[in-house]
């Protein structure tokens, strides 16, 4: 047999198949086909299509936060990291190292950071990769690694591993869940914090996306039980971005120390306060501080805080008691 006809035999058994093969039959085939694509798609793009980065870049002063300076630092795979920074200015002050969240670079927060510096803290804010200035893509194996890197040389700098407190925002509790886990931190603030990002993005499209597509998958809730420092977690039970049920789910499956803080009527960016930050963030980061990472002192941390009446509009504040 000729290679023409070989050729001829073939293309026509494979016609003849196509023709008996039912239309519902090469129907499914092309849908599967075309969501085999998809997944391919969101396994290598996955990256640009979760971090919405703002590379904005805005020096402190120019925002009204005096005390704190811009900085950098190189990571070990040659990028550069864009910190803002400021000392204490009271001897035993808590220094919050601050993890932001997405689409939030940090001139967004400045009203927020004024707390913290007004407070007196000492405070270093790091832009993750693609946002604020600092190069690169971000990634949570980068993000993570930068936040160990950050957290490290404040550390070599002569600052107590166990005065800093780990402040998480949004997707930036996934991190900071990783680095208290990974660090001796004196405390971690959750704040509006989820149980796992890759499971969020799973339920919102019907569980179509299987397990194995995931690179960024944030499982704080694995992390959580490692973490033995005290833990702050707040969340506005409006919250529509993060849901209410996905963060306590987180919270209960933390061991170690540990408060709620509820806010009221509060939606995912409605957190934001004074009567919070001196309800619950100040008290937290400051007895924190205090403890000195003794695991007596932490295992003792607990808050009362009575339920703050609904004034002028303003959310009504709740914090639940929680003692490990």
């Amino acid at each position: 047999m000729g290679l023409d006809e070989f050729l001829n035999r073939t293309r026509a058994l494979g016609q003849g198949a196509w023709e008996a093969t039912p239309d519902w039959l090469l129907y499914g085939l092309a849908g599967l086909g075309g969501l085999y694509l998809i997944w391919a798609i969101l396994f290598v793009l996955q990256s640009r299509i979760l971090y919405l980065t703002d590379p904005t870049r805005m020096d402190p002063a120019e925002l009204g936060l005096q005390r704190a300076r811009e900085g950098e630092t190189k990571t070990s795979d040659g990028q550069t990291l864009v910190l803002w920074r400021a000392d204490p200015v009271w001897k035993g002050a808590p220094h919050v190292l601050y993890l932001h969240g997405n689409r939030r670079a940090l001139w967004r927060r400045a009203r927020f950071f004024r707390m913290f510096l007004a407070a007196g803290w000492g405070f270093t804010a790091l832009a993750h990769r693609g946002f604020n200035g600092s190069t690169g893509r971000p990634s949570e194996k980068h993000n993570v690694a930068d936040a160990q890197h950050v957290f490290d040389a404040l550390v070599k700098a002569g600052i107590p591993a166990q005065s800093i407190v780990v402040y998480g925002e949004s997707l930036g509790s996934g991190t900071a869940v990783q680095l208290a886990a990974s660090r001796p931190v004196g405390g971690v603030v959750l704040h509006a914090p989820y149980d796992s990002l890759r499971d969020i993005v799973r339920s919102r499209t019907a569980w179509l996306l299987p397990r194995m597509i995931f690179r960024e998958r944030y499982d704080s809730i694995r992390q959580i039980q490692r973490v033995t420092a005290p833990i702050l977690w707040i969340h506005g039970d409006h919250d529509r971005v993060i849901p209410l049920g996905r963060g306590r789910r987180l919270y209960d499956a933390a061991t170690g120390p540990k408060y709620a803080a509820l806010v009221k009527g509060a939606n995912h960016f409605g957190i934001y306060t004074q009567q919070v930050f001196n309800q619950h963030i100040r008290f937290f980061a400051e007895a924190a501080a205090r403890a000195g990472g003794d695991p007596r002192a932490q295992g003792e941390m607990s808050v009362v805080d009575p339920v703050v009446p609904e004034e002028d509009g303003r959310p009504e504040l709740a914090a639940v008691r929680r003692k490990s």
